[in-house]
């Protein structure tokens, strides 16, 4: 036996699910920055340890593959992440100012007296 949701259940089951995936998508371009601020400092360390400890022959190569293609690659997100930044701090702005101008508005009653 399946059971049926009622409408507002569903309804709000939806907004939930919603909301859940604004905040992913919220979290999302801090998470891309953090990685790759993350990608780029291993790879100082991983260029830093070959220097300080040479690394044989056959594994520059890599290493300076993973040292410069890492950062490049963990990049290639950061453009659209900090344009998500700003696009949502401009939004958050406007719902400010948004609601700093209703405040200013006068409390009137009900035309039909509800």
């Amino acid at each position: 036996m399946t059971t049926r949701w009622s409408q507002p259940a569903r309804r709000l089951a939806d907004a939930n699910y919603t909301r859940r995936l604004s905040d992913a998508k919220r979290a999302q371009p801090r998470l891309v920055l953090a990685v790759a601020v993350f990608t780029f400092l291993v790879s100082i360390g991983m260029c830093a340890g070959a220097v300080l400890a040479p690394a044989p022959p056959v594994a520059v190569p890599l290493v300076v593959a993973i040292c410069v293609g890492s950062p490049v690659f963990a990049g290639w997100e950061v453009p659209r992440a900090l344009r998500d930044e700003r696009i949502e701090r401009g939004q958050k702005r406007a719902v400010a100012a948004l609601r700093k101008s209703l405040e200013q508005l006068p409390e009137t009653e009900h035309p039909l007296g509800l």
